[in-house]
């Protein structure tokens, strides 16, 4: 069952650990990236970085789809990009609640909060995902007031 989705390039980090875990009640925490899932070293640092008890999955985006549909646990998914998300959404996620966390700088890229940053076919893409019933939030922590996108 998915507790939470998180678009966070940043992946595992301190306020993952610090602010969204405890707050979330979750067993496993599914990191969606290509190239984490290529690179053992930086799945050993997520192992290293999580605290003791959660599961942790790291995978590409068809991979998390199916992952996600077949687990019984409770899970928070970590998406390291807007085209990875929407890689997942093509072949077939779905989810209520996608928490922006954060986006990293590029050129041609707009700052829509502090940690946010989208181009307009992003921020287009993700606007559309309100006629699915999708509602994206932007929100650094659980703690802070979140707004829509």
């Amino acid at each position: 069952m998915i507790v939470s989705t998180r678009v966070d390039n940043r992946l595992i980090h301190g306020q993952i650990v610090q602010g969204w875990l405890p707050s979330l009640d979750v067993s496993e925490v599914v990191v969606v990236s290509p190239l984490a899932q290529k690179t053992a070293f930086m799945q050993k640092m997520f192992r290293f970085a999580l605290p003791s008890g959660y599961k942790l999955k790291v995978t590409d985006a068809k991979e998390a789809v199916d992952y996600v549909q077949q687990s019984a646990e409770k899970v928070f998914i970590i998406i390291e990009s807007v085209a990875v998300l929407f890689k997942m959404l093509e072949a077939g996620f779905t989810t209520k609640v996608i928490t922006l966390g954060n986006t990293q700088f590029e050129e041609g890229k707009k700052q829509y909060s502090p940690g946010v940053f989208l181009s307009d076919e992003e921020f287009n893409n993700l606007k559309g995902l309100t006629s699915k019933g999708i509602t994206v939030i932007m929100r650094a922590l659980p703690s802070s007031l979140g707004s829509k996108l």
